[in-house]
């Protein structure tokens, strides 16, 4: 496993001795090579998946709507001479066969809802599988390179179980082997294991997996304290390193067989502790993906990649012309590079095209796709995204002990808490999106860091003003010294809610990582929010986020959920107070506030947001962190409208952009809250400084040079201009 030596900072950092040298990284992994889009992925692009519809025999329906892309199923000769003919852009989808990357659901259903570790059917750790795999690339790349392909998919919905459910995977004996070793280069010695577990193993070959049903009884207020998921989380991190280092391999074969066209996947899912998802390592394993847009996956793979690798989403059309029109320019000025049309049928069982005619709901859209799919899109991608100094911090041992707290309510029905409903109800996945918007709303966009940055000196080095531990509840050593570096540089470090209770294995830590950083003591035998729940979203109360589920009984401090009820300021600290226990607790630039952002999703179309925006907004101020631009709409401050800037060379695009709440699926649009509008508005931009050249790429007009300009907007698409400063 090539990433095991990346995964236990502990054993393969380098502390720094004095806290302005930053923690250097001896061993990080060499992420596999960038291989930039091809010419005929130049622009922003809508590729047709070929389902309810023949490209060939209705390409003048295509045409008519201004769609010129599809898809090719592993390989099909009609479809890639059809290629060779038009130039137009397609991906190769199961370019490494069904079945082996994505089990197929009527052999991986007998395995799901299992407590005990399952062998995973054609296991990724089988040289035999692997061997297959590469047999199919071999045929289906040779079927279309040097072609107008602008993309290898290995597969859809690719996952070491099925999706993100939680399916012990992988069993087999040469998966456990390769456990074992990493277990051996992780610790170095049967000793240090040992004093990690808890345990009296005698050597590394006698250690077997254990599922999540060996430790789950510890999960409970009085057990927290002592809670040590060590053994489980170093099981599941060792999955989701097999899963990357098999990726790895096929994207390094593959480029070998085509080295002008990236290699990845389709169907990505959430951040995970199941399934193979942990984006600090798929990032480093694969040249593009298309992944759905849950638990904030979309920023994350952009903060990871910079762009340097091609991003796409899924997209079904709502049936509503605006809604779709507004996704598709949602996306482009987010920066992907594309989308994957999956051609549905409506609610009057209308296909996109049929009986001669394209679906009045897909027409409505021709110059949307026209407009989306041209020159305006260039002014966007390849460009580097311009973050604010704030970083968010990725932290998946996080996740997983996150994870397994949302799994304490179900009990022993755990194995039940399947992808769909982990989707919507995942604690780190919601604080995730409540930060990113509440970020967005204050004007303010962060960027995503993960271990191997941190260690590298990033937060320094980069410029950030601010760190957001955005639900980091476990921190290696190594990590608390780089952010206590940080902080001693001037930094501001932010935390939401029960930071660094955990090592970076996810055993319980007589006192917090930084809790002298942040100047703060507890007791977690109090317990937390009610008192008695583990979670602060809790799916035996609802199977989505809502007033229901979210945080009952739990005492409010700005409009959110007051979160550890025995936190208090320790000396040299100042804090306020809710329901007897310490929130927004600040040391010198430190600040705890033991609250979580996830009511915010709640509680965002509503005044009732106010104290919650103008507490993170002080934050922010203090560190001198405001936003570059302040939007107006009608002569008021615009309330759910998204500024993004991206630089190209000399000249710089704005991206405004409506930001309504979308909560996405994995077969349908998904649901939407907050309304888009439905007339053109004034629109009044206010830059902090003075911009040069303005123009509005879309109406070509030339806006001059100020900091005030005023033009029109239509909620339901995008403005997009460029400047210089």
């Amino acid at each position: 496993m090539r990433l095991a030596l990346a995964v236990a900072c502990t054993l393969t950092c380098h502390l720094a001795t004095a806290a302005d040298r930053p923690v250097v990284l001896q061993t990080a992994v060499e992420p596999i090579a960038t291989v930039p889009a091809p010419p005929a992925w130049d622009r922003f692009t809508i590729l047709v998946w070929q389902i309810n519809t023949d490209v060939v025999s209705d390409r003048a329906l295509y045409e008519s709507v201004n769609l010129r892309g599809f898809h090719v199923d592993r390989r099909n000769d009609k479809l890639q001479e059809f290629a060779r003919e038009t130039g137009w852009p397609f991906y190769v989808d199961h370019a490494a066969d069904k079945g082996y990357l994505h089990v197929r659901p009527n052999v991986i259903a007998p395995l799901m809802r299992k407590k005990d570790i399952i062998v995973r059917p054609n296991s990724l750790a089988d040289p035999a599988t692997i061997a297959t795999m590469k047999d199919h690339l071999r045929a289906n790349v040779a079927s279309a390179k040097g072609s107008s392909v602008v993309a290898y998919a290995f597969d859809d919905e690719v996952s070491t179980g099925s999706f993100c459910s939680p399916i012990e995977a992988d069993g087999h004996p040469l998966s456990v082997a390769g456990y074992r070793r990493e277990l051996e280069r992780t610790y170095g010695t049967i000793a240090a294991l040992n004093a990690q577990y808890g345990t009296d193993h005698h050597d590394f070959a006698a250690i077997e997996p254990q599922s999540f049903e060996a430790f789950r009884r510890q999960l409970t207020k009085d057990g927290i304290a002592t809670l040590n998921l060590s053994a489980w989380c170093d099981w599941r991190a060792a999955m989701d390193t097999q899963f990357a280092d098999c990726l790895i391999d096929l994207t390094n074969f593959t480029n070998g067989l085509d080295p002008a066209v990236p290699a990845g996947f389709v169907g990505g899912q959430s951040p995970n502790a199941f399934g193979g998802y942990d984006y600090r390592k798929l990032t480093k394993a694969v040249q593009w993906m298309e992944a759905y847009d849950i638990g904030a996956s979309n920023e994350v793979l952009r903060s990871f990649w910079d762009q340097r690798s091609s991003r796409m989403q899924t997209f079904f059309s709502s049936e509503n012309p605006k809604l779709d029109s507004w996704y598709l320019w949602y996306y482009l000025c987010h920066g992907n590079r594309g989308v994957i049309a999956w051609p549905n049928v409506d609610a009057k069982n209308q296909p996109w095209f049929a009986n001669g005619a394209v679906a009045d709901f897909i027409a409505a859209n021709a110059e949307t796709f026209k407009e989306v799919q041209g020159p305006v899109s260039q002014k966007i991608l390849g460009g580097e995204f311009v973050h604010d100094p704030v970083a968010l911090y990725y932290s998946h041992p996080s996740i997983q002990l996150s994870w397994a707290l949302d799994a304490a309510p179900h009990g022993g029905t755990w194995p039940n808490r399947l992808s769909s409903m982990d989707n919507h109800l995942s604690t780190s996945g919601l604080s995730r999106i409540g930060w990113l918007k509440t970020l967005e709303d204050l004007g303010v966009q962060g960027k995503f860091i993960h271990q191997d940055h941190l260690l590298e000196g990033a937060l320094i080095r980069d410029g950030y003003k601010v760190l957001v531990l955005n639900r980091t509840l476990c921190l290696s050593d190594a990590e608390a010294t780089a952010i206590k570096a940080f902080a001693a540089k001037g930094g501001t470090v932010i935390a939401d809610h029960l930071c660094g209770i955990c090592d970076e294995h996810g055993k319980a830590r007589a006192v917090g990582a930084l809790d002298d950083l942040f100047g703060v003591s507890r007791d977690l035998g109090r317990g937390w929010l009610d008192g008695d729940d583990m979670t602060e979203v809790d799916g035996e109360r609802d199977d989505r986020l809502s007033e229901k589920s979210w945080a009952v009984g739990a005492a409010r401090s700005s409009g959110m959920a007051v979160f550890e009820k025995g936190l208090k300021a320790a000396d040299g600290a100042t804090a306020s107070a809710a329901d007897g226990t310490a929130v927004v607790v600040h040391k010198a630039r430190a600040v705890y506030l033991n609250l979580s952002p996830i009511g915010y999703l709640l509680q965002r179309s509503s005044d009732t947001a106010a104290p919650w925006l103008d507490l993170v907004g002080g934050l922010l101020k203090a560190a001198t962190v405001e936003p570059r631009i302040h939007v107006a709409v009608g002569g008021k401050a615009a309330k759910r409208i998204e500024t993004l800037f991206w630089k190209h060379g000399d000249r710089t695009t704005l991206c405004v952009v409506g930001n309504i709440d979308r909560a996405a699926t994995i077969d349908s649009f998904g649901t939407t809250g907050g309304a888009l509008g439905d007339a053109e508005v004034e629109l009044t931009l206010r830059f902090a400084r003075p911009v040069k050249k303005l123009v509005n790429e879309r109406t070509g007009a030339a806006l001059g040079d100020g900091a005030e300009f005023k033009d029109r907007f239509t909620p339901w698409q995008a403005n997009v201009y460029t400047f210089s400063e």
